[in-house]
């Protein structure tokens, strides 16, 4: 099969029709450790079975893999972790895990595995299973981002990894540079993101909250997990006590993203008595559970994020921001020993400079997100300039349809495997 072929829509194929009818009972494992993770997988696994519904995939996902027609050997939803020392907690869990997967793929001989992201189990998985199998393809999606902390494992990656599949432009040299088959296939957020003009405007969201459009307002985004809601919460709550003395005006949203931290959230804010502050009668603390949250970052005017993937979704759509983090003291440290990168939020990454804040484990203190917030509002042009930059690190994110590339890459694999079973077993 040419690169031409494989690069080709899927519904294109040359072989397709042959391939489907013949039924073939290979499968596909696939290993991926978070939600995030989990909602690109499901796509890129969905759209191969479209093209391959013959093809079996099993392995470890979550909610939406299981609706793609994943097998799920283990529910990545029940055992996510935080931190290099809640990890340790957990390390017979991920050995156990480990040993069942090796199994699995000695009972099954699948046509090939694929990564997804979780460095920290998936590296050391793969190493296990170059070891024990060493003719399995294996493929990673959404590389560990080894150009900001423990470079060394790219090494340990280009002794396992057939070809990386990358989701930033700049991934892919750096792989090749090594000697590694790479390819950009895309960053899912330029496929999943809506445009600004198909959300709701400014009046009609905020009206349905109950808050001014005039005034500005807010958005509080503490965390998905109740270990952050439990390290971020009071700082915040604090913040916004403080600030409102000073800016009385200002109104604030509280994001509960996930059902599970929701009511550990709205216990945060009843104990705060946040719903005193009011501008007349009208409350000017509001909480709201979006998922996703796309509308609320295009409605505000600033916002307070917790450190994560969430900080590239919002500097897409060009809005000012501060990053926050606090977690595990001491895994904070070794975080500190092994990274190479002056920033850790995305839109710093991207701009290799300190656009915005960040405040991180002693930093992270109300009076830090009082005078920067303050900054915002009242430095005059600050605000506009900020927006400004950050919507042009859109293009930082290359081009490219990670379903389509990613799909016909795995299909191609897929494929190069069933010929070679077939041709040696003819």
């Amino acid at each position: 099969m040419t690169k031409e072929e494989a690069d080709k829509p899927l519904s294109h194929h040359p072989v397709e029709e042959k391939l489907t009818a013949q039924k073939s009972s290979e499968s596909l494992m696939v290993i991926v450790g978070d939600p995030s993770a989990d909602k690109h997988a499901s796509k890129v696994l969905k759209r191969l079975k479209e093209i391959e519904p013959h093809l079996h995939i099993f392995g470890v996902g979550g909610t939406e893999m299981q609706k793609a027609g994943v097998e799920l050997l283990f529910n990545c939803n029940d055992f996510a972790v935080l931190g290099i020392f809640e990890v340790i907690k957990s390390l017979f869990f991920f050995y156990k895990m480990r040993q069942t997967l090796l199994k699995e793929i000695k009972e099954r001989k699948p046509a090939a595995l694929l990564l997804v992201d979780m460095g920290g189990f998936n590296i050391q998985f793969a190493t296990a299973a170059r070891k024990a199998y060493p003719d399995l393809p294996m493929y990673y999606f959404i590389s560990p981002q080894v150009w900001g902390s423990r470079p060394w494992r790219i090494d340990v990656l280009g002794k396992a990894i057939t070809k990386m599949l990358t989701i930033f432009p700049f991934e892919e040299p750096l792989y090749k540079d090594k000697k590694i088959d790479a390819r950009f296939v895309g960053h899912p957020l330029l496929k999943d993101l809506p445009e600004p003009s198909t959300l709701p405007n400014r009046e009609e969201f905020l009206a349905e909250l109950g808050l001014d459009a005039k005034a500005p307002v807010i958005a509080i985004l503490p965390g998905s997990r109740k270990q952050e809601i439990k390290a971020h919460m009071p700082i915040l709550i604090e913040a916004v006590k403080e600030l409102h003395k000073k800016m009385p005006h200002l109104q604030f949203v509280f994001s509960r993203s996930t059902e599970k931290v929701a009511p550990l959230i709205d216990s945060y804010l009843q104990q705060s008595q946040l719903s005193s502050l009011t501008n007349g009668t009208i409350p000017l603390v509001k909480t709201v559970s979006l998922s996703p949250n796309y509308p609320l970052y295009k409605n505000v005017d600033l916002i307070w994020a917790k450190s994560g993937t969430t900080t590239l979704e919002i500097t897409l759509y060009g809005r000012p921001m501060i990053i926050f983090y606090k977690g595990n003291f001491f895994s904070y440290l070794l975080v500190l020993l092994f990274k190479c990168v002056k920033h850790v939020g995305w839109p710093n990454l991207l701009a290799g400079k300190l656009l915005v804040p960040e405040l991180l484990q002693m930093d992270f203190r109300p009076d830090q997100l009082v005078k920067y917030s303050m900054d915002l509002f009242l430095v005059p042009g600050l605000k506009a300039e900020i927006e400004k930059e950050l919507l042009t690190l859109r293009s930082e994110l290359g081009q490219g349809d990670f379903v389509e590339t990613g799909a016909a890459e795995l299909l191609a694999l897929t494929r190069k495997k069933v010929l070679l079973t077939n041709g040696a077993s003819a």
